[in-house]
């Protein structure tokens, strides 16, 4: 139901092996589901929450943050290894998500992003007539019947 995909990511992949860098995504995420939600958690260690924005448009979530240090007046920088300026992600959400209404919350450097299923998509039970009228039963629209 959640889908992701960025044209440019293996061609960024590539690049980075033949130039001999190997260096992490700036915005790692993990994506599970959870009983009726889709739960994605993007790691984002030093950003401030005013700078995350997070879109909807059609079926495609656009998470963007910015992460910024500046050394002080005076100071040696030795060593500037983390990730500095703006990121973002986009995953592109399946018909059985419902994109109104999802919720975010940021703790402690992660953000948490829960996207619930649709309730046209969620797993209800139909009834069953029969032709002699005799009422019917119900079942259950995930099952299979042999």
């Amino acid at each position: 139901m959640l889908m992701r995909y960025d044209p440019f990511r293996d061609i960024d992949r590539l690049t980075q092996q033949l130039a001999g860098e190997r260096r992490a995504s700036a915005m790692p995420m993990d994506a599970y589901r959870e009983d009726e939600h889709f739960v994605v958690q993007f790691d984002l260690p030093g950003v401030d929450p005013e700078s995350i924005d997070l879109t909807v448009e059609k079926n495609a979530l656009t998470v963007k943050a910015e992460r910024s240090w500046q050394a002080g007046d005076g100071a040696e920088v030795l060593v500037a290894e983390r990730p500095q300026g703006s990121f973002s992600r986009q995953l592109f959400l399946g018909e059985g998500l419902d994109p109104d209404r999802i919720e975010a919350r940021y703790d402690q450097g992660v953000l948490t992003v829960t996207i619930p299923v649709a309730e046209r998509a969620k797993a209800r039970k139909i009834e069953v007539g029969t032709n002699g009228g005799g009422g019917g039963r119900a079942i259950d629209a995930n099952s299979t019947t042999s």
